[in-house]
């Protein structure tokens, strides 16, 4: 196993799959991204990469959409089955850069910079060619990522991810800047289970690199915004909210 899989196994094995809700579960922004991305899906069939506990899935359904979710973590998916309506989506355990679905889908996603665990080019290329042999025609294909505005790319940064009255969880990273690979640790500070440290990886994505992808892949770049509310992407923008659609 390479390294940053190494890394990636313990980030998403049982003992941190079972703080994903605490930590991720709810975003204030959860809302505005299942209005967007039912927007675009217009009523068809939707493909989640990265399902997770189902954030954005479980709105997606009370939307009146059909949603299949993929994930390689089996203690999430476990956990998704568990919540109510949690059994109504397909669920798929599995790589989302060459995970084979039934049907054809008129929007896939990928939210919480999931696609930057994919720690390399060939892999994140791969993951849109597999992206657009699931789309129909006219289908979207959404992905979330950290801009690099955000400061990841400043070695040794480190912020607050979350705080609360008997917890502390911060982020810390450090950036290869020829392979644009990052090692990343999660830190959880709590007064009641001392030090907790979730290290992983991940590579970044220059947007042009990005568009880059979804060409090879057959796509074309429809839109780019730095929040799912529809704010603009600028040079100052933390996120990269792009959306490419297949002819």
């Amino acid at each position: 196993m390479k390294d940053a899989d190494a890394l990636n196994a313990v980030a998403y094995g049982p003992e941190w799959s079972a703080r994903w809700e605490a930590e991720f579960g709810d975003q204030p922004d959860t809302q505005d991204a299942a209005d967007y991305l039912a927007g675009l899906a217009g009523g068809r069939a939707v493909l989640e990469l990265g399902v997770g506990t189902g954030r954005l899935a479980l709105p997606l359904l009370d939307r009146g959409l059909a949603v299949t979710g993929v994930d390689n973590s089996p203690w999430m998916l476990e956990q998704l089955r568990a919540k109510p309506r949690g059994d109504e989506i397909d669920l798929v355990e599995g790589d989302f850069a060459d995970v084979k679905v039934e049907g054809e889908f008129g929007l896939a996603f990928i939210s919480r910079f999931a696609q930057s665990a994919l720690t390399t080019q060939d892999l994140q290329v791969r993951c849109f060619e597999n992206v657009a042999a699931h789309l129909a025609p006219g289908g979207f294909f959404v992905v979330e990522l950290m801009a690099p505005a955000s400061g990841v790319l400043e070695n040794g940064r480190a912020w607050t991810s979350g705080v609360k009255p008997d917890a502390v969880s911060l982020f810390v990273s450090a950036a290869d800047h020829v392979t644009q690979e990052m090692r990343t640790c999660h830190i959880r500070l709590s007064e009641t289970e001392g030090v907790q440290l979730r290290p992983g990886a991940v590579r970044y994505v220059w947007p042009s690199e990005l568009d880059l992808m979804a060409r090879i892949a057959g796509l074309r770049r429809h839109e780019r915004w730095s929040s799912w509310d529809k704010a603009p992407f600028t040079a100052a923008s933390t996120r990269n909210i792009s959306a490419y659609r297949k002819a």
